[in-house]
Order: C-alpha cells, then sequence, then structure tokens
C-alpha cells in the first residue's frame, strides 16, 4: 500500500507542475504526458489487485522518469525566462523591484552564475550590494558563488566529461589544461581572482584533472571572498577615486595578481636558494 501511496504522490506531483507551471508547454503535449501518468495509475492498480505487486517498480521507475522529464522542461523553461528578464531589465532593476525577495534572489543569481549563468561577477555583486548594502553583497555573494563553484565542482568529478560538456566549451576547457600544466595552486587562486576564464570552467578543469576538493574548496573560499568583498564594496571606492566599478575592480584584480605573483617569485627563489645549498652539502 505504500508502494501505491508513492505512486499516487509521484503522479499528483508531475499533473501539478504540468497544469499549473508550465504555461508554454503545448496543450497536446500536456495531455500526452497527463494520459501516460493516468496509465501507469491504472496499471499500478491492477498490479495490486492481480497480486503482480513486484512489476510496481517498474511502474515507480517510469512515473519517476516522467517526473523527472517534466522537471527538466521546467528547470529549462525558468532559467530561460531568467535570464531573459535579467538581459532586459539587469540585476539592479530585477532586485529593486523584488526588494521583498531580493537576498534570496541574489543568492540564488550568485548560486547559479557558476554553472550556467553568463553574467560576469564584476556585474552582479555590485549591482546587489547596491540594493541590498555593501556587507550583505559581499557575505550573499561569497556564500552563494562558493556554493554554486562546489556544485560545479562535483558535477565535473562525478559526472566526468559527458556530462559537463553540456555546460562548458572544449575550447575554453583546454585553456585551463594549458594554464594549470605546472604551480596548480598559484594559477588556480589566478584565475578566480582575475576573469582569465569563466568560473564554471575552472570548476569542471579541477574536477575532472582530480584537484582534492580540501585543496580546491580553500582556494575558491578565499578567492570568492577577496573577489565578493571588493567588488562589494567597489560602488564606495569608484566615488571616492573617481573611477568606474570595472575599473575598480580591474584594478583590485591587478594588484592582487602582482600580491600573489611576487609571493610565487620569492617561493621559487628560495627553493632555489634552498636546493643550492643542499647539492654544495652533498658535494662537499
Amino acid at each position: 500500500m505504500k508502494e501505491l501511496t508513492l505512486h499516487i504522490v509521484l503522479a499528483t506531483i508531475s499533473i501539478l507542475i504540468l497544469v499549473t507551471s508550465l504555461p508554454t508547454v503545448v496543450t497536446i503535449y500536456k495531455i500526452s504526458f497527463i494520459f501516460a501518468i493516468m496509465g501507469i495509475l491504472l496499471l499500478d492498480f491492477y498490479l495490486v489487485v492481480s497480486n503482480h505487486r513486484k512489476f510496481l517498480k517498474v511502474t515507480k521507475i517510469a512515473l519517476i522518469s516522467l517526473l523527472l522529464c517534466i522537471a527538466v522542461v521546467g528547470i529549462v523553461f525558468y532559467a530561460s525566462q531568467f535570464l531573459v528578464f535579467i538581459d532586459q531589465y539587469g540585476v539592479e532593476r530585477l532586485l529593486t523591484n523584488h526588494i521583498a525577495t531580493a537576498k534570496l534572489l541574489f543568492f540564488l543569481i550568485c548560486l547559479f552564475q557558476p554553472i550556467f549563468l553568463p553574467l560576469p561577477e564584476a556585474l552582479t555583486i555590485p549591482a546587489g550590494s547596491a540594493v541590498i548594502g555593501s556587507f550583505s553583497g559581499a557575505l550573499i555573494g561569497f556564500l552563494g558563488s562558493t556554493l554554486g563553484i562546489v556544485i560545479m565542482y562535483f558535477l565535473a568529478r562525478i559526472g566526468g566529461l559527458k556530462l559537463v560538456s553540456k555546460f562548458v566549451k572544449e575550447r575554453q576547457l583546454k585553456k585551463y589544461q594549458e594554464y594549470v600544466k605546472k604551480n596548480e595552486t598559484i594559477i588556480l587562486t589566478l584565475m578566480f581572482i582575475i576573469p582569465i576564464l569563466p568560473d564554471e570552467i575552472i570548476c569542471v578543469g579541477a574536477g575532472i584533472s582530480k584537484v582534492s576538493f580540501k585543496k580546491f574548496l580553500l582556494i575558491a573560499s578565499i578567492s570568492k571572498l577577496i573577489t565578493s568583498s571588493l567588488l562589494s564594496y567597489s560602488v564606495y571606492l569608484a566615488k571616492f577615486f573617481s573611477l568606474t566599478t570595472s575599473q575598480i575592480a580591474l584594478t583590485s584584480s591587478i594588484v592582487i595578481a602582482c600580491i600573489l605573483s611576487l609571493s610565487f617569485i620569492i617561493k621559487k627563489s628560495i627553493k632555489r636558494t634552498n636546493s643550492k645549498e643542499a647539492y654544495v652539502t652533498q658535494s662537499e
């Protein structure tokens, strides 16, 4: 009986999503889906009555498949609508028009940005900060983008190249691999801070190349904390220095890159010095 109840719940959810949440789906397709779902339910009742309950697993898989199919259509539809809306009105206006849920919307934008939203961080975070405040913008931007990066990393790690190729371009992935052949840590950090490649490419490259999760999370967290904070407060800095937000972001990125590069050079020099000393000691 529990199995049958689960089937009814799955069927109900599928029909509700189809009828109430997908207005653009052609009526004939809706009717076809509903008939298919109802047909499976009737088959369920027959299997229960005729004592062939072992086949309920098959019908459950069919119902789950239909639900997933409907859910994917829904996600694609609303993601497309969301992108069109942002493209037409901009992030700042979107958040201003929905001020009650602005923080949640901003979090979702930052979350999906490293996954499938083709929006630069230098655009979204300052726009969000202008509406919800710099501190909230920095915090939510950091949490959302970091979580999105982690999700994309695991999609790459678990799903492999076949799955992630649907999200990213192979050409950009090859660029990533060329960049991080050596000095993985410093290059990863620089790429997260300086917009050399989109975040999703970096996440996918790291996931496929088997960069350890702890290392990746540490690099991503520090990088995103820096960029989110700088971009959130860039509005004030821009006013103070009479610069545009993009100029502030670029300047900050260059400064950070110089610091990281300098630290890398110093470390290399120290290693070389130590190696030479060790060689001299062994020779003696």
